[in-house]
């Protein structure tokens, strides 16, 4: 791929990532886990993020305008895309960008629109539906998923977060816990250290609506596929005085939980994190800086999503009764 190839590339899901935000829905770059994903959209209830979301194919470059028709532009894939978005676990919509006019538009991919030919297939993008005049309809193609749905889609999401822990063996996660505040409030950065000391990072999002819930178990519903803990050496060097007595609290709420009979325990969470904060700002902000390792959510999951992916077996609903 040459350098202005790359370039539209990278404007049309700057493009993109732009018009949904101004929509309202909270834009996440693919960059590794998910072939023939760009990215994925998740929409909002308020100013809280509803769990529902769309995978996003971004195809930038007047090229892909060519096979122009009066109201529509055809759109041409291979078979290997068809067989995958097909079954991805989210809706999928193909987004094309112009760079000559800065327009996107877009189609649902789906067993009604996407048309299999004699090589690959074809699907018709209409000229008029503008990714900026489609919040509705994108609204109503996300709310469409089950709440089991929602929870595997979580998780599909997580998916370049658990490769990325599988391969290192560990990924660094800095929180700041606004305390006073009723909304939750917090900040995460999830993030890499490289053996030349630089960072890569993964994931930078301020986070509401969490109220008043202990953060170590809100930090552990957020990664479930992970096992946490407090970044030890880190703390013998940073910890503040004032911390130690949150650290003594949140061991007598362990036992406390331990004591109880094991049906009032969750099933994956039995044992919550020894998790506190090295450090206070002021009275308003904890600060934490953890490490997180894969757990056998985690496992699991890369495990039956590469089956899924790759595995060969009968679909039940298309066989003959």
């Amino acid at each position: 791929m040459n350098n202005s190839t790359e370039d539209i590339g990278r404007q049309g899901v700057h493009k993109c990532g732009l018009v949904f935000s101004e929509l309202g829905f909270m834009f996440r770059e693919q960059t590794i886990g998910d072939y023939g994903i760009d990215a994925i959209i998740e929409t909002r209830n308020g100013n809280f993020l509803s769990g529902k979301m769309i995978a996003v194919q971004i195809k930038s470059g007047d090229s892909y305008f060519g096979e122009m028709k009066e109201d529509y532009v055809v759109f041409r894939g291979d078979s290997k895309h068809y067989n995958y978005w097909m079954n991805h676990s989210l809706p999928v919509i193909i987004v094309l960008y112009s760079p000559s006019s800065e327009k996107c538009i877009w189609e649902s991919f789906n067993k009604q629109t996407a048309i299999k030919c004699q090589r690959g297939w074809k699907i018709k993008i209409p000229c008029q539906q503008t990714l900026e005049n489609s919040k509705n309809k994108l609204q109503e193609l996300a709310d469409k998923q089950s709440e089991f749905e929602r929870r595997w889609t979580s998780l599909v999401v997580a998916k370049e977060w658990m490769l990325e822990t599988k391969e290192r063996g560990e990924l660094i996660l800095e929180v700041q816990e606004w305390i006073n505040k009723t909304s939750g409030r917090g900040t995460f950065i999830l993030k890499a250290e490289e053996d030349d000391g630089e960072e890569k990072i993964f994931l930078e999002q301020e986070w509401l609506g969490f109220g008043t819930k202990n953060y170590e178990l809100v930090i552990q519903e957020l990664f479930p596929w992970a096992n946490i803990e407090i970044d030890e050496e880190f703390y013998e060097e940073n910890m503040e005085e004032d911390c130690y007595q949150k650290r003594d609290i949140t061991e007598r709420q362990i036992a406390a939980m331990l004591g109880k009979k094991g049906d009032e325990l969750l099933k994956y969470s039995d044992a919550p994190p020894r998790l506190y904060p090295y450090r206070n700002g002021a009275g308003e902000v904890d600060f934490y800086r953890l490490k997180l390792t894969l757990n056998h959510v985690g496992e699991s999951f890369i495990e039956i999503d590469h089956f899924l992916e790759t595995g060969k077996f009968y679909l039940i609903d298309n066989l003959v009764v």
